[in-house]
């Protein structure tokens, strides 16, 4: 399966012809599976002393819509409590499938590739439906990069209005303090966390509801800082190596403007380049070891990091461009390696071409900024020999690309997808065009 200079799970040679089956209808879960999984998802919730409080709630049955926040792996044990003994169908991106389909198939997981307009899954989601179940959805599409809510396009929205079911959201908070992105390694203590289940529409709600209300209340119920709630609620995380990791985040200097000179160690950030240093407290604020502390939560430096990304781009000075390694996912049974190749990322979105190990052929990946309001992005990434990485997918392919030879941040590449879209998008919507015409993708 694997050679082992290519990291778990990765191997050489030409790929399968059989892509992965992704219209494949969804199995009857298995009853027998479902007590282990409510079983540890409550040991879980117990352990870390879970608070779930559920609103309008009463009487609420299926078929229904579940719309979550994810903020880490963490979200799957209190979703699963919070359903029991309801069971949902979940979307799942297809490296999640890797060496467990068997089982994963049978809890109801549908596979999808990020960040591409699936009609597939839109049937599937129907047919879920309209056999009785729950169909949930991670509406950010990934983990929180920073604890705060990431984008949650318009399409969501379209959704939900066209299924005509209640509409459910699942909030949790604190799950990134525990088990945060940027460190996901982190052996971290046992930490209190909260999850607030709330039925925002029913179906005679939702009927007179426009699309657009129903996405500004779909935000305002999922919203969430982890940062700041640690800190309004004084959650206390006494962890010595609490910060970690966050310079994966936090990778440009607001003192210096430097980037990629930022670090890491047990609870400091700091810079290379100019020596300023920052402690995160145990109630996660940020607190400069000398001079003014530019920001008092790791979210206000992010949000700062994308004002910063959003001026390249209205300048047209965004531009990233290096050489990479690239890893092809065709079916549940393990990456191949495709080969060495060129990246760019600009405005006219994403484009990887190479030349394939195993036979010597070019190849190459092309995605439409227009098309990709966001992307994936892992840091020290398990099946890649625990290298960061840009995970670019179509319908037909996923191909986890890995920067080589140069200074970068996954998270600038992000930040930049993002406002490369809405950017080209408000162009749009200046023009007789107009905003009904916006794409958009389902973001599942």
């Amino acid at each position: 399966m694997k050679d082992s200079h290519l990291g778990k799970r990765v191997r050489s040679g030409a790929p399968e012809t059989e892509k992965f089956d992704m219209n494949r209808e969804p199995i009857k879960q298995q009853m027998y599976l479902m007590p282990i999984v409510w079983g540890y998802s409550y040991l879980r919730k117990i352990l870390h002393r879970g608070k779930l409080t559920k609103v309008r709630m009463e009487g609420v049955k299926p078929p229904y819509i579940l719309l979550c926040n994810h903020n880490a792996f963490f979200d799957f044990y209190i979703m699963s409590a919070a359903l029991c003994p309801q069971r949902g169908f979940f979307p799942a991106a297809v490296d999640d499938f890797i060496g467990r389909e068997w089982v994963l198939r049978r809890l109801g997981t549908i596979p999808k590739r990020k960040y591409t307009a699936d009609i597939g899954l839109i049937r599937t989601s129907r047919k879920v439906l309209k056999n009785g179940g729950i169909f949930g959805l991670y509406v950010e599409a990934r983990y929180s990069l920073c604890g705060l809510t990431e984008v949650i396009p318009d399409s969501v929205g379209q959704l939900v209005k066209r299924a005509g079911v209640p509409v459910v959201t699942l909030k949790t908070c604190g799950h990134h303090i525990y088990n945060p992105f940027w460190n996901i390694a982190s052996k971290r203590l046992m930490f209190p966390v909260e999850a607030y289940m709330t039925q925002i529409y029913t179906p005679e709600e939702l009927e007179n509801a426009s699309v657009d209300e129903i996405n500004e209340k779909i935000r305002e119920y999922l919203y969430n800082d982890d940062f700041r709630w640690q800190s309004e609620n004084r959650k206390k995380l006494k962890y010595k190596k609490r910060a970690e990791g966050l310079h994966n985040i936090l990778y440009k200097c607001p003192a210096c403007g430097c980037e990629y000179e930022t670090d890491s160690k047990g609870a400091k950030v700091f810079c290379k380049n100019c020596g300023k240093s920052w402690t995160l407290n145990y109630y996660g604020e940020l607190e400069a070891d000398s001079g003014e502390t530019e920001f008092k939560f790791p979210t206000d430096w992010y949000k700062w990091e994308r004002e910063e990304v959003r001026k390249e781009i209205d300048a047209g000075k965004y531009h990233f461009e290096c050489d990479v390694d690239v890893n092809d996912l065709p079916n549940s049974k393990g990456f191949v390696h495709l080969g060495h190749g060129r990246l760019i990322h600009d405005m006219n979105g994403f484009d990887v071409k190479g030349i394939r190990e195993y036979d010597g052929e070019p190849f190459e990946m092309k995605i439409p900024a227009r098309g990709q309001y966001a992307c994936h992005v892992e840091f020290k990434y398990r099946y890649g020999n625990y290298r960061d990485c840009i995970d670019l997918n179509t319908l037909e392919d996923t191909w986890y690309v890995f920067p080589e030879n140069c200074k970068f941040s996954c998270t600038k590449v992000s930040l930049a997808t993002e406002e490369i879209f809405k950017k080209l998008h408000e162009e749009k919507d200046n023009t007789t065009e107009g905003k009904d015409e916006k794409q958009t993708v389902p973001s599942v």
